[in-house]
């Protein structure tokens, strides 16, 4: 999953607040669309490949999106309990 990569790489810079959950909503609300762009724009090769087996690009980045929604929720609602 390159595109949570991307997204992740994005969200980084906020765990310097120690607030988890301002890294958590930056990695899913704000990240999600530069990671959709700098995979557009590093790995379009790639992207062909998937367009070969039958994927679209729509399929490729709802799967992408909800992938990092999957992991999002548990962890923000993990941090939430932790930390109150």
């Amino acid at each position: 999953m390159r595109v949570a990569f991307f997204s992740a790489v994005i969200s980084f810079p906020t765990l310097a607040s120690a607030v988890p959950q301002i890294t958590l909503v930056t990695f899913a609300t704000f990240g999600i669309p530069i990671g959709i762009l700098a995979y557009h724009y590093f790995y379009k090769p790639e992207r062909f490949v998937f367009q070969n087996l039958g994927i679209r690009k729509r399929e490729l980045y709802v799967f992408a999106i909800g992938f990092i929604w999957l992991i999002t929720i548990p962890l923000l609602i993990l941090a939430i309990l932790a930390i109150g």
